[in-house]
């Protein structure tokens, strides 16, 4: 194994400040800026500028592509390989974060901020390997070209164009993940239903702003005084260990419950609000919408209430309520599911139909593709390879995840890193960090995966 780590060493103050310059932009889609040449807002055609400009700092060729993606180029060769990283994230709860998110700040040997795991800091791990090797002078065979997007938190269309303007390399990965290294991911399956259902006593229900994270907050406003309701309401939470507001004016009451927000493919990791808030609405009034929700997604993670629960070579589907919104009348519900490769689909379909039928609603809804490679391939057994090496960790095997991840936009990609075994990361959450040692050590395993697969 060859020896980067001093190179590390050399190198991570210029990391952390580049990691600084990423965080500090709030690069969540915002359409509302959108034009030619920033098709997903102001911030991130910013935050892609300033990546392109760490390149060309370094004197690598760059290129931005139309304001979807860009890359920068590293070595030389006619075989290309890719690591693909996002810069877009997730946007942040207004309340807690115990530092700025949008500022990257230390504490202890941690780094918090979003972006700092998910993805700008495992994207400049890989670009500063890449770095690494090249001003080492190792002999090499195949370039090195570090792509970057701006719309993977939205559905990936910053990679789907990129490849209509750029060749796929020859293989690659996207640090986006989990270490050791993943072979398989779900596909992706997201379910819209709508309907109209006449005001009562529930005037309106909202939770969430997008769909792959479970909402922290819900809030409910009901036609009635704050003495109807208290009392039950913090019985509810008092039985749940849960926090929540209940206020009133003349004619209504607004009830807040906060959960936990993780990500939609790890939904048992948080606390869904909209589902525990409608669970509580349900004991108390008698409302279409809150009896949905509360009947078919209450305590239940992985559709079996809807009856095509399923576990597959993957692992098992699972199921988030993304977004709720009710007011007006007007119904909207977004779900998420991660779903195993071999799931029957007309039946998950029919299911779905079964449930929603008998409260008139509709639905319309997007299958996606999902990703499995072969665990006893070349590419999945060298990056797994390089991870033991680094780490001497043997327990850990090639997985398959719920999450999807930019290897899906292109042929012979996997999803490498960067959260390690035992650690959670925060990502999607409040208060996203990245350990100081953990980082590191990325960049190693980076270093001498990417050499063995240009030497």
């Amino acid at each position: 194994m060859i020896d980067f780590k001093k190179a590390i060493d050399d190198q991570f103050d210029q990391l952390i400040k580049d990691m600084a310059d990423l965080v500090s932009v709030n690069s969540v889609l915002d359409e509302t800026t959108a034009r030619e040449n920033q098709p997903f807002g102001k911030a991130n055609r910013d935050v892609l500028d300033k990546m392109l400009a760490i390149g060309q700092r370094d004197g690598y060729a760059t290129k931005d592509v139309d304001g979807y993606a860009g890359h920068i180029d590293i070595g030389s060769g006619d075989e290309v390989v890719a690591v693909l990283g996002h810069l877009d994230v997730v946007p942040v709860n207004e309340s807690g974060w115990a530092t700025p998110p949008f500022e990257l700040t230390q504490v202890g040997n941690k780094y918090f901020g979003r972006g700092t795991s998910d993805d700008k800091g495992p994207l400049l791990a890989a670009y500063y390997a890449a770095k690494i090797i090249e001003k080492s002078g190792l002999e090499t065979r195949k370039k090195m070209r570090i792509i970057f997007g701006c719309n993977e938190e939205s559905g990936s269309k910053c990679m789907k164009y990129y490849f209509t303007k750029e060749p796929f390399p020859n293989m690659g990965f996207t640090p986006d993940a989990n270490f050791p290294v993943v072979y398989g991911e779900k596909k992706g399956v997201q379910f819209h239903i709508s309907g109209h259902v006449q005001e009562d006593v529930l005037i309106s229900l909202h939770a969430g702003s997008v769909v792959n994270i479970v909402p922290e907050k819900a809030t409910a406003v009901l036609k009635g005084t704050k003495q109807q309701y208290e009392q039950a309401f913090q019985q509810f939470l008092s039985d749940k260990q849960l926090t929540g507001t209940i206020q009133s004016d003349v004619a209504t009451t607004t009830i807040e419950l906060t959960g936990k927000s993780s990500h939609a493919s790890l939904p048992h990791l948080g606390r869904n609000a909209v589902v525990l808030l409608s669970e509580f609405l349900n004991t108390i009034i008698s409302n279409p919408v809150v009896d949905f929700i509360a009947k078919y997604f209450t305590d239940d993670y992985y559709a079996k209430k809807l009856g095509f629960g399923f576990t597959g070579q993957m692992g098992p589907l699972t199921l988030s309520v993304g977004i709720v919104h009710y007011e007006n009348s007007k119904l909207n519900i977004y779900l998420d599911l991660r779903c195993p490769h071999e799931l029957d689909s007309d039946k998950m379909l029919v299911c779905m139909h079964q449930a929603i039928d008998p409260y008139g609603f509709n639905e319309e809804h997007h299958i996606g593709s999902h990703l499995f490679v072969d665990p006893n391939s070349e590419l999945i057994q060298g990056l797994h390879q390089a991870y033991v090496d680094c780490t001497g960790d043997q327990e850990a095997k090639p997985q398959a995840i719920g999450g999807g991840t930019y290897a899906k936009t292109m042929p012979n990609c996997v999803a490498f890193g960067p959260e390690f075994p035992g650690t959670d990361n925060q990502i999607h959450q409040n208060n996203e960090f990245v350990d100081i040692d953990e980082l590191k050590l990325a960049v190693l395993i980076y270093a001498n995966a990417l050499y063995n697969l240009i030497k």
